[in-house]
C-alpha cells in the first residue's frame, strides 16, 4: 500500500487532498467509496485493483465533502465550487489511470455514461447526505439522465461554433429540468431543497465529467 500511495502522490491526488484533509474517514465516505467502486465492476478489476480504486474513490468522496464544508464556511461561489469539483474528478481519473491496464482505462474513458453518473452520485451523496437506500435510485436516475441527454452532450462538446453550443445547452437545460422531478420522488423535503439550491452546480458537474476525455 505504501508504493500505491507514493505512486498516487506523484500524480498529486494526495497533494490535492492534503490541503482539505479529513484525517478520520467517515462512515459516509466509506459507504460512498465502496458503492462507487462496485459500480465500476464493468472494468473486471483484480482484487488488488479494486482495493486501490476503492481508496481513490474514498479520497475523492472526502475531498468533495471538504470542498462543500469549506464552501459553507467561506461562502465560495458556484464557479469556484465547479472548479473545485472538476479538479477533484480530474485527479481521481489520473489516479485511476495509474491502477488500470491500458485496455481497462480505455474502457473507462469510453464509458462516459457510467463515469458521469458515478461522479455526480459522489457529489450528491456528500451534498445531500444520502442514505444507503437512496444510493441505488439516485445512481439509476443519474445514469438515465446521461443516456437521455448524451446526444446533446456530444453536440455540446463537439460543436465548432457558439451557436451550436448554445442550442445544445438549451436542449440540455430543458431535459435536465425534467430530471429534477425524478429526484423529488426519492429525496426527502430537506434534501430536495438543498438539491434545487445547487442544481446549476450539479448540472455543470455532469457536463464536466462527461466531457473529460484525454484532458486528465
Amino acid at each position: 500500500m505504501n508504493k500505491f500511495i507514493v505512486r498516487i502522490g506523484v500524480l498529486s491526488l494526495f497533494a490535492l487532498l492534503e490541503t482539505n484533509a479529513v484525517h478520520a474517514q467517515s462512515q459516509e465516505a466509506e459507504k460512498v467509496g465502496l458503492y462507487i467502486t462496485q459500480e465500476m465492476s464493468f472494468l473486471n478489476m483484480t482484487t488488488t485493483q479494486a482495493e486501490q480504486v476503492y481508496q481513490i474513490n474514498l479520497q475523492a468522496a472526502n475531498a468533495v465533502e471538504n470542498l462543500r464544508q469549506n464552501s459553507n464556511v467561506q461562502q465560495i461561489g458556484t464557479s469556484e465550487n465547479i472548479e473545485g469539483f472538476t479538479d477533484i474528478l480530474k485527479q481521481r481519473n489520473l489516479a485511476v489511470q495509474e491502477i488500470l491496464s491500458p485496455v481497462q482505462f480505455q474502457l473507462f474513458k469510453e464509458n462516459k455514461i457510467i463515469r458521469a453518473a458515478t461522479f455526480r452520485t459522489i457529489v450528491m451523496a456528500k451534498m445531500l447526505d444520502l442514505t444507503q437506500d437512496q444510493l441505488d435510485p439516485v445512481f439509476e436516475i443519474n445514469q438515465t439522465v446521461v443516456k437521455n441527454v448524451r446526444e446533446d452532450l456530444d453536440i455540446y462538446f463537439s460543436a465548432d461554433n457558439n451557436r451550436g453550443k448554445r442550442n445544445a445547452q438549451r436542449r440540455l437545460h430543458k431535459a435536465l429540468k425534467k430530471t429534477d422531478k425524478a429526484f423529488d420522488k426519492v429525496l426527502s423535503p430537506q434534501q430536495t431543497t438543498i438539491y434545487h439550491e445547487n442544481v446549476d452546480l450539479l448540472r455543470n458537474v455532469l457536463r464536466e465529467e462527461y466531457g473529460t476525455q484525454d484532458s486528465f
